[in-house]
Protein backbone atom coordinates (compact mmCIF):
# COMPACT_ATOMS: atom_id res chain seq x y z
CA UNK A 1 0.00 0.00 0.00
CA UNK A 2 0.99 3.65 -0.97
CA UNK A 3 1.83 6.02 2.33
CA UNK A 4 0.05 8.75 1.63
CA UNK A 5 1.30 12.23 0.87
CA UNK A 6 2.37 14.07 3.85
CA UNK A 7 4.56 17.06 2.47
CA UNK A 8 4.10 19.56 -0.33
CA UNK A 9 7.34 21.62 -1.85
CA UNK A 10 7.13 24.88 -2.07
CA UNK A 11 9.35 25.61 -5.38
CA UNK A 12 12.27 28.37 -5.40
CA UNK A 13 11.00 29.31 -8.77
CA UNK A 14 7.49 30.88 -8.13
CA UNK A 15 7.33 34.21 -8.77
CA UNK A 16 9.00 36.92 -11.31
CA UNK A 17 8.85 39.90 -10.07
CA UNK A 18 9.15 42.05 -7.32
CA UNK A 19 6.73 41.71 -4.24
CA UNK A 20 4.37 44.66 -3.03
CA UNK A 21 5.99 47.46 -1.26
CA UNK A 22 3.91 49.21 0.92
CA UNK A 23 2.16 52.80 0.53
CA UNK A 24 4.21 55.93 1.03
CA UNK A 25 2.98 57.91 4.23
CA UNK A 26 1.62 61.22 3.88
CA UNK A 27 1.60 62.25 7.91
CA UNK A 28 4.72 63.68 8.50
CA UNK A 29 5.01 62.32 12.05
CA UNK A 30 4.66 58.45 10.37
CA UNK A 31 7.21 59.45 8.17
CA UNK A 32 10.22 60.60 10.34
CA UNK A 33 8.97 57.55 12.22
CA UNK A 34 9.52 54.98 8.84
CA UNK A 35 12.46 56.93 8.25
CA UNK A 36 14.26 56.21 11.72
CA UNK A 37 13.41 52.87 11.43
CA UNK A 38 15.61 49.68 9.72
CA UNK A 39 15.35 48.67 6.12
CA UNK A 40 12.56 45.97 6.34
CA UNK A 41 10.70 46.94 8.96
CA UNK A 42 7.56 48.93 7.56
CA UNK A 43 6.64 45.53 5.40
CA UNK A 44 7.68 43.24 8.76
CA UNK A 45 4.94 45.76 9.91
CA UNK A 46 2.56 45.32 7.36
CA UNK A 47 2.83 41.64 7.36
CA UNK A 48 2.20 41.21 11.06
CA UNK A 49 -1.31 43.70 10.49
CA UNK A 50 -2.13 41.56 7.50
CA UNK A 51 -2.16 38.16 9.00
CA UNK A 52 -3.73 39.98 12.14
CA UNK A 53 -6.48 41.17 9.22
CA UNK A 54 -6.67 37.50 7.98
CA UNK A 55 -7.12 36.10 11.67
CA UNK A 56 -10.58 38.43 11.95
CA UNK A 57 -11.52 38.27 8.72
CA UNK A 58 -11.83 34.00 9.12
CA UNK A 59 -13.78 34.64 12.89
CA UNK A 60 -16.57 36.41 10.49
CA UNK A 61 -17.33 34.09 7.38
CA UNK A 62 -20.04 31.44 7.76
CA UNK A 63 -21.47 30.71 4.84
CA UNK A 64 -19.98 27.98 2.85
CA UNK A 65 -19.42 30.52 -0.62
CA UNK A 66 -17.87 33.05 2.16
CA UNK A 67 -15.61 30.59 3.32
CA UNK A 68 -14.49 28.86 0.15
CA UNK A 69 -13.78 32.85 -1.37
CA UNK A 70 -12.34 33.47 2.32
CA UNK A 71 -9.73 30.15 2.57
CA UNK A 72 -8.94 30.21 -1.37
CA UNK A 73 -7.69 33.53 -1.41
CA UNK A 74 -6.32 33.51 1.86
CA UNK A 75 -4.48 30.76 0.99
CA UNK A 76 -3.34 31.76 -2.23
CA UNK A 77 -1.89 35.15 -0.88
CA UNK A 78 -0.01 33.18 2.40
CA UNK A 79 1.54 30.58 0.15
CA UNK A 80 3.29 34.05 -1.73
CA UNK A 81 3.88 35.11 2.08
CA UNK A 82 5.68 32.00 2.95
CA UNK A 83 7.54 31.89 -0.63
CA UNK A 84 8.98 35.35 -0.41
CA UNK A 85 10.69 34.50 3.62
CA UNK A 86 11.19 30.45 3.35
CA UNK A 87 11.81 29.65 -0.62
CA UNK A 88 13.15 32.56 -3.03
CA UNK A 89 16.55 32.64 -1.64
CA UNK A 90 16.91 29.26 -0.63
CA UNK A 91 20.09 27.08 -1.54
CA UNK A 92 17.78 24.32 -3.02
CA UNK A 93 15.05 24.25 -5.63
CA UNK A 94 12.37 23.34 -3.22
CA UNK A 95 11.41 24.16 0.53
CA UNK A 96 9.56 21.52 2.01
CA UNK A 97 6.18 22.15 3.60
CA UNK A 98 3.33 20.12 5.34
CA UNK A 99 0.23 18.97 3.41
CA UNK A 100 -2.15 18.61 6.58
CA UNK A 101 -3.63 15.31 7.23
CA UNK A 102 -7.47 14.71 6.14
CA UNK A 103 -7.99 11.24 6.56
CA UNK A 104 -5.82 8.07 8.23
CA UNK A 105 -7.08 4.08 7.45
CA UNK A 106 -5.02 3.21 10.38
CA UNK A 107 -6.65 4.67 12.67
CA UNK A 108 -10.06 2.31 14.22
CA UNK A 109 -12.13 2.05 10.96
CA UNK A 110 -10.59 5.17 9.45
CA UNK A 111 -10.66 8.57 10.00
CA UNK A 112 -11.54 11.59 8.17
CA UNK A 113 -10.75 15.35 8.96
CA UNK A 114 -14.10 17.83 9.11
CA UNK A 115 -14.25 20.80 7.22
CA UNK A 116 -15.13 22.82 10.37
CA UNK A 117 -11.76 21.08 12.41
CA UNK A 118 -9.60 22.03 9.64
CA UNK A 119 -10.94 25.81 9.68
CA UNK A 120 -10.44 26.09 13.40
CA UNK A 121 -7.07 24.62 13.21
CA UNK A 122 -6.39 27.31 10.40
CA UNK A 123 -7.66 29.85 12.49
CA UNK A 124 -5.82 29.48 15.45
CA UNK A 125 -2.15 28.57 13.17
CA UNK A 126 -2.94 31.98 11.92
CA UNK A 127 -3.48 33.77 14.98
CA UNK A 128 0.02 32.15 15.83
CA UNK A 129 1.42 33.07 12.57
CA UNK A 130 0.55 36.89 13.30
CA UNK A 131 2.46 36.48 16.59
CA UNK A 132 5.18 35.49 15.26
CA UNK A 133 5.04 37.70 12.42
CA UNK A 134 4.69 40.84 15.12
CA UNK A 135 8.08 39.25 17.47
CA UNK A 136 9.81 39.34 13.88
CA UNK A 137 8.84 43.28 13.34
CA UNK A 138 9.79 43.88 16.61
CA UNK A 139 13.25 42.52 15.95
CA UNK A 140 13.58 44.27 12.62
CA UNK A 141 12.82 47.31 14.40
CA UNK A 142 15.30 46.53 17.03
CA UNK A 143 18.19 46.23 14.47
CA UNK A 144 18.55 42.45 15.09
CA UNK A 145 19.52 39.76 13.03
CA UNK A 146 16.01 38.27 11.60
CA UNK A 147 16.99 35.47 9.44
CA UNK A 148 16.04 32.15 11.50
CA UNK A 149 12.84 34.13 12.48
CA UNK A 150 12.05 34.75 8.87
CA UNK A 151 12.39 31.20 7.66
CA UNK A 152 10.81 29.71 10.73
CA UNK A 153 7.66 32.56 9.97
CA UNK A 154 7.65 31.73 6.55
CA UNK A 155 7.64 27.84 6.90
CA UNK A 156 4.51 28.10 9.60
CA UNK A 157 2.86 30.72 6.94
CA UNK A 158 3.21 27.78 4.27
CA UNK A 159 1.38 25.13 6.66
CA UNK A 160 -1.00 27.02 7.72
CA UNK A 161 -2.00 27.99 3.90
CA UNK A 162 -1.90 24.47 3.34
CA UNK A 163 -4.58 23.76 6.16
CA UNK A 164 -6.65 26.99 4.47
CA UNK A 165 -6.39 25.28 0.80
CA UNK A 166 -7.88 22.40 1.55
CA UNK A 167 -10.69 23.39 3.44
CA UNK A 168 -13.04 21.91 0.91
CA UNK A 169 -11.52 18.70 0.95
CA UNK A 170 -12.92 18.35 4.64
CA UNK A 171 -15.79 15.51 5.48
CA UNK A 172 -13.98 13.22 2.80
CA UNK A 173 -16.10 9.96 2.01
CA UNK A 174 -14.98 6.91 3.61
CA UNK A 175 -15.18 5.41 0.00
CA UNK A 176 -11.57 7.35 -0.64
CA UNK A 177 -8.76 5.92 0.65
CA UNK A 178 -6.06 7.84 2.58
CA UNK A 179 -3.99 8.07 -0.04
CA UNK A 180 -6.55 9.51 -2.57
CA UNK A 181 -7.32 11.72 0.15
CA UNK A 182 -4.08 13.07 0.25
CA UNK A 183 -3.14 13.05 -3.05
CA UNK A 184 -6.18 15.72 -3.59
CA UNK A 185 -4.91 17.58 -0.81
CA UNK A 186 -1.78 17.95 -2.96
CA UNK A 187 -3.61 18.75 -5.94
CA UNK A 188 -5.47 21.29 -3.97
CA UNK A 189 -2.02 22.91 -2.88
CA UNK A 190 -0.95 23.37 -6.59
CA UNK A 191 -4.35 24.96 -7.28
CA UNK A 192 -3.36 27.37 -4.67
CA UNK A 193 -0.07 28.58 -5.99
CA UNK A 194 -1.77 28.67 -9.79
CA UNK A 195 -4.67 30.98 -8.55
CA UNK A 196 -2.12 33.23 -6.82
CA UNK A 197 -1.21 33.49 -10.42
CA UNK A 198 -4.93 34.27 -11.75
CA UNK A 199 -4.89 37.13 -8.80
CA UNK A 200 -1.88 38.39 -9.81
CA UNK A 201 -2.71 38.56 -13.67
CA UNK A 202 -6.26 40.16 -12.79
CA UNK A 203 -4.86 42.70 -10.01
CA UNK A 204 -0.59 43.35 -11.39
CA UNK A 205 0.80 42.46 -8.34
CA UNK A 206 1.15 38.95 -6.73
CA UNK A 207 -1.08 38.50 -3.68
CA UNK A 208 0.56 38.83 -0.01
CA UNK A 209 -0.88 38.72 3.16
CA UNK A 210 0.68 41.88 3.91
CA UNK A 211 -1.44 43.93 1.49
CA UNK A 212 -4.55 42.97 3.88
CA UNK A 213 -2.75 45.59 6.09
CA UNK A 214 -3.53 48.17 3.47
CA UNK A 215 -7.44 49.10 2.17
CA UNK A 216 -6.36 50.86 -1.04
CA UNK A 217 -3.66 47.79 -2.13
CA UNK A 218 -4.33 45.94 -4.90
CA UNK A 219 -5.55 42.63 -2.73
CA UNK A 220 -7.69 44.37 -0.87
CA UNK A 221 -9.28 46.06 -4.11
CA UNK A 222 -9.51 42.67 -5.34
CA UNK A 223 -10.92 41.62 -2.51
CA UNK A 224 -13.71 43.97 -2.63
CA UNK A 225 -14.55 43.84 -5.64
CA UNK A 226 -14.40 39.82 -6.16
CA UNK A 227 -15.67 38.85 -2.66
CA UNK A 228 -19.01 37.44 -1.99
CA UNK A 229 -21.15 39.42 0.21
CA UNK A 230 -20.43 37.59 3.40
CA UNK A 231 -16.88 37.71 2.64
CA UNK A 232 -17.08 41.43 2.04
CA UNK A 233 -18.73 41.83 5.30
CA UNK A 234 -15.79 39.98 6.71
CA UNK A 235 -13.50 42.04 5.11
CA UNK A 236 -15.11 45.37 6.23
CA UNK A 237 -15.76 44.22 9.80
CA UNK A 238 -11.92 42.99 10.32
CA UNK A 239 -11.17 46.48 8.82
CA UNK A 240 -12.94 48.36 11.14
CA UNK A 241 -11.52 46.27 14.07
CA UNK A 242 -8.14 46.92 12.98
CA UNK A 243 -8.77 51.00 12.92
Amino acid sequence: MKKPYSNFDLPRQHIYSDHYVPSRARDTEEIARRRALPTGTILAEYQRDGLQMATNILAHVEEPEDVAFAVDTLAASGLNSAWYSYARHASVMRRRLSLPELANDEVGDGWRQTRNGLLTKAQRGLAFTAELAGQLAASRSEGREVDRQSIALGRQLGNVSLELACVRLGNAPESLSAFDVQSLAREQALEALEYSRVVASQTGTHPSLAQLADVDSPLSVYWRREATNGAYEAYERAAAEAA
